[in-house]
């Protein structure tokens, strides 16, 4: 019978996507980490959402999972839909088609406005953990803008959900 568990990690190392051994507190492996948070965050946020915003959001899950890819340094035939410029400028359009900004500081109240702020939260603990990589020219730029952006997607779908 195959089991899930291969023993494999139980002295603190796992397989990179090239299959490279390296620390499970390697920057890589926590990086993973935390967008597989944040994408669950986004499933949670697609289960609540109306029609429109599932199919942008389902949009989002693609992209994270392809910049998931390039983060942990996978073969670049595995990277298949890149984060590119036009993308920056199609997640910036939705942003702006949810209506202007607050002015003042606001708390979130309502169940959808909760779900769409913890993803907001969990992109920018990414976004601010992804400098590191940033600087270090692990990350492409247009990747760290889209996921800077992509905080502010969930700020404005919380926003308009109070």
């Amino acid at each position: 019978m195959d089991k899930i568990y291969t023993k494999k990690g139980d002295r603190g190392f796992t397989a990179d996507y090239s299959g490279r051994r390296i620390p499970k507190d390697h920057i890589l492996v926590i990086t993973g980490g935390k967008i597989d948070t944040l994408q669950s965050a986004i499933d949670l946020a697609i289960l609540k959402s109306a029609k429109k915003h599932k199919l942008f959001l389902g949009w989002i899950q693609r992209k994270l999972w392809q910049t998931a890819g390039e983060i942990s340094c996978a073969d670049e035939t595995c990277i298949i839909d890149p984060i590119t410029a036009e993308d920056i400028n199609r997640l910036e359009k939705y942003i702006d088609s949810l209506g202007k900004p607050p002015q003042k500081f606001i708390r979130f109240d309502t169940e959808k406005a909760i779900i769409y702020n913890e993803a907001r939260i969990r992109c920018r603990e990414l976004e601010t953990f992804l400098v590191k990589l940033l600087r270090a020219k692990k990350v492409r730029p247009l990747a760290y803008q889209w996921l800077n952006r992509l905080s502010s997607l969930f700020f404005m779908l919380s926003y308009a959900q109070r």
